[in-house]
């Protein structure tokens, strides 16, 4: 990222190289030693309140989200944002590729919030415009974003300006273009699962109960892609190896990531009308 901050970044493992003979250091500076010293000689006067300012807060972060740091960038880094309230964004982070996500590479993400996730993104020798912003719909969120306020190209361009990044809009619609069709077909995609021949729908929301009983009244066993529907009892279109227990009124709640979720039955004609829609 073209920023001060990464450039005091670079200009510090630049240094880094030239005192560590043996090759590049990995551990955390402390800059009450000599070796602090050493790399605070080399740090322009109006830039060192900076680096001093940030550089605790982001190897404060590499021990929070160390799967946000050291990724590849070779086909850039892709930026998933979801929301959980109107002006409550959370951001989680991936290296770029060809294919799109899984569901349970989705769900494992953790929450960064947009200070936090600019601070990770400024530690990368990357240019801007190879970092793209994904919208996702979280199954845990109870707010919703839609699928036209996600193709809006505001939308992004708002998110991009959270994270301190640039990108004029002529630039932005060009590069989001084939992001945005991965975009679309997460938002195509429900998460389900089929149990005692019905099918449960995510309603992306997390139970309330407490007290819980610790046996499982059964597991998911079998998956399927995302964009199909299951077909097998135990079987979902989002992972298996979740537990899951009856709920009230027609709903299963399934345990992922050490939260239960509920699912809800839905009326097999509904369902066929989306076979149907489908094979049109």
């Amino acid at each position: 990222m073209k920023k001060k901050l990464y450039g005091i970044v670079r200009l510090c493992s630049l240094v880094s190289t030239v005192l560590c003979a043996c090759g590049k250091n990995t551990n955390p500076i402390d800059m009450n030693t000599a070796e602090g010293d050493a790399y605070m000689a080399y740090i322009p006067d109006g830039l060192k309140s900076e680096y001093e300012w940030n550089s605790p807060e982001i190897e404060k972060l590499r021990k929070k989200y160390p799967e946000y740091f050291e990724l590849g960038t070779f086909k850039g880094l892709e930026v998933y944002v979801w929301q959980m309230a109107e002006d409550d964004y959370r951001f989680g982070l991936m290296q770029g590729t060809n294919r799109e996500k899984t569901l349970e590479e989705l769900m494992a993400l953790k929450g960064a919030s947009p200070e936090e996730m600019a601070l990770i993104l400024s530690a990368f020798d990357i240019e801007d415009r190879d970092i793209f912003v994904i919208p996702w719909q979280n199954p845990i969120s109870s707010y919703i974003v839609t699928d036209d306020m996600v193709k809006d190209p505001e939308y992004i361009s708002n998110v991009r300006n959270m994270l301190g990044l640039d990108l004029d809009k002529e630039q932005l619609l060009k590069q989001q273009l084939p992001k945005q069709e991965e975009a679309d077909a997460m938002y195509d995609r429900i998460p389900m699962v089929r149990v005692d021949g019905k099918l449960y729908y995510d309603t992306g929301r997390e139970s309330t109960i407490s007290g819980r009983c610790g046996n499982m009244d059964g597991e998911i066993t079998s998956t399927v892609d995302g964009t199909e529907m299951p077909t097998e009892d135990n079987q979902s279109n989002f992972g298996s190896g979740f537990g899951y227990q009856y709920g009230a009124d027609d709903t299963i709640e399934i345990y992922m990531n050490e939260k239960w979720f509920v699912f809800e039955y839905r009326e097999e004609s509904s369902i066929l009308n989306l076979n149907f829609l489908n094979i049109q």
